[in-house]
């Protein structure tokens, strides 16, 4: 039987959440199109769970193969000159950028440079991380 060649994948997504009326009104604010939105109620994948909250989220479209500071790259250069529009929607909403790491191996993980993760911290945006360990059959 053959092995599965090993792999990691990466994705990092901008989250706007909380009890938003009208999500046109984040995407004109920022001038920024979301990836996904999410409403309050609609079922949470994999689960028998509701969503409690409502998401305007905007995934970077970097492959899944490449590492996770190039994510952050993407995002970064659409977000930093925004800084100004996600410090007031701070005010009202949360905001945070989700990032993932999936492996089918329990080798590693993954590593960041002060300066991938500098600008969050001028922007006053926090970082989720999600592990996913998908092993081969």
């Amino acid at each position: 039987m053959a092995t599965a060649e090993s792999y990691e994948r990466y994705s990092a997504t901008l989250r706007i959440f909380g009890k938003i009326e009208d999500m046109t009104v984040i995407g004109m604010r920022l001038g920024l199109e979301p990836t996904q939105i999410r409403r309050r109620g609609e079922p949470v994948e994999g689960t028998s769970e509701r969503l409690e909250l409502d998401f305007w989220e905007m995934t970077a479209p970097v492959a899944r193969d490449r590492p996770l500071e190039d994510h952050f790259a993407w995002l970064k250069s659409r977000l930093l000159p925004r800084g100004f529009v996600l410090r007031d929607i701070k005010t009202a909403l949360s905001v945070d950028l989700f990032c993932e790491y999936r492996s089918n191996h329990g080798r590693g993980g993954f590593g960041l440079p002060p300066e991938a993760l500098q600008w969050l911290v001028e922007l006053g945006i926090g970082l989720e991380v999600a592990v996913v360990f998908e092993p081969t059959p």
